[in-house]
């Protein structure tokens, strides 16, 4: 599901509204590893146009997480 998701996430990531969207699926979807893993792969692809929403989607699993 993680490869699923960073697929979709790459083919939206130039319609703000399709990619949060796509990004809060992430969540109901994917276990805590694979979060994480999207998060670093995220940073790691620059998706700049969209740093402050995925700071705000992971602010809490980051905080538990202890990132």
């Amino acid at each position: 599901m993680l490869e699923h998701q960073k697929f979709v996430l790459k083919s939206v990531s130039d319609q703000e509204h399709l990619f949060r969207k796509e990004l809060l699926k992430s969540f109901e979807w994917l276990n805590e590893r694979e979060l994480y893993e999207l998060f670093n792969w995220l940073k790691s692809n620059s998706y700049f146009s969209h740093k402050d929403f995925i700071k705000q989607a992971f602010s809490h699993f980051l905080i538990k997480e202890g990132a």
